[in-house]
């Protein structure tokens, strides 16, 4: 099992008894630098960075990561921007993979998209993934000014536009016509260092056809403190299906997912019990539960409650320490893709 980090630049995470929170953190006490860092140091597979464009006071949409729906963010929060943070992050580090968590794609042009996650691939070295989704605040689309009800095309359309962006052609040109994409023979360098992997960030059924008919894995969000790490088996059936129909094999397509960890220090005990979670033998018997169900690529979002960087600093020492190594011995259950890389 591959161990990868949900990046803080939106706040450092916290779950309760029954809901998961982004904390915002001020910029003077966040180093995404030294959080990367330090990720690396402790053998992170790969560091996920969150998409927002900005957060509405108010919001009625139900967040995908809390059974409530609850919203995880704060009406005014800190958020550092993907593709920005990752370039700075690329040029202090030298292995871990660099992936979004997601990129909402709907929000941007796809070709100002293509380019600057290109040109992330090629200063890297190699090591951008590409997560992928449609996104779901409608007050966020609305302040954007993109229609909500078209957010699952325009991301259709976005996913081949990168696509096609990045494809070596024989004379250099891209075109694409579309429903809301029109452009002829433009050009667009430099490429990636190969063919970069991309995963779909969703939790339906619509979702996960996108996944298969477009992507190379999917990667939904399992961050509810008691969630069942079987809960969307009906998702890995409809994958299944859709590759089957495409001709393509489950070999060619990853099962990711993104959960809450927390590993206790010695003579600390997590209570009441929340999966992967506690001592660091439960926690990688809950990693056990998740690779059973078909998960090979788990992205940890750390439980810190006191919100501090030093906290999720420790809790990034810990799993190097205690999880990762151990991890590292666990296979994940099906044909599925076991490693995310290229």
């Amino acid at each position: 099992m591959q161990i990868g980090l949900y990046a803080p630049t939106h706040g450092i995470g916290h779950r309760d008894d029954a809901r998961s929170y982004t904390r915002s953190t001020p910029v003077d006490r966040l180093d995404p630098l030294l959080v990367a860092r330090a990720a690396e140091a402790a053998g992170f597979h790969s560091l996920w960075f969150p998409d927002h464009v900005c957060m509405p006071s108010t919001t009625a949409s139900a967040h995908v990561a809390n059974s409530s729906g609850s919203r995880t963010y704060a009406a005014r929060h800190v958020m550092w921007d993907a593709a920005v943070t990752m370039g700075a992050v690329a040029a202090v580090t030298e292995r871990i993979q660099l992936a979004t968590s997601v990129l909402i794609a709907p929000y941007r042009s796809p070709l100002s998209d293509a380019r600057q996650f290109a040109t992330l691939d090629v200063i890297s070295g190699g090591r951008m993934i590409l997560g992928v989704g449609a996104g779901w605040m409608r007050e966020e689309f609305e302040a954007i000014g993109i229609p909500f009800s078209e957010r699952g095309a325009r991301t259709e359309e976005s996913i081949q536009i990168y696509r096609a962006a990045w494809d070596a052609s024989p004379d250099g040109m891209v075109s694409y016509q579309g429903t809301h994409f029109n452009f002829t023979e433009v050009s667009m360098d430099p490429k990636p260092l190969g063919r970069p992997v991309m995963v779909y960030g969703g939790m339906s059924p619509r979702g996960a056809r996108r996944a298969a008919q477009f992507c190379d894995g999917l990667y939904p969000l399992f961050l509810d403190p008691t969630i069942d790490p079987d809960a969307l088996a009906p998702l890995h059936r409809i994958v299944a299906e859709e590759l089957d129909r495409a001709g393509r094999a489950p070999e060619e397509f990853a099962m990711l997912a993104a959960i809450g960890l927390r590993v206790d220090a010695p003579g600390e005990r997590t209570d009441p019990p929340r999966i992967c979670a506690g001592s660091p033998d439960r926690v990688l018997e809950g990693l056990s539960k998740f690779a059973a169900a078909g998960y090979s690529t788990v992205v940890v979002k750390l439980d810190c409650p006191t919100g501090e960087q030093s906290e999720i600093l420790e809790q990034i020492h810990r799993v190097g320490l205690e999880i990762i190594p151990a991890a590292a011995a666990i296979t994940a259950a099906g044909d599925w893709r076991k490693e995310l890389t290229r």
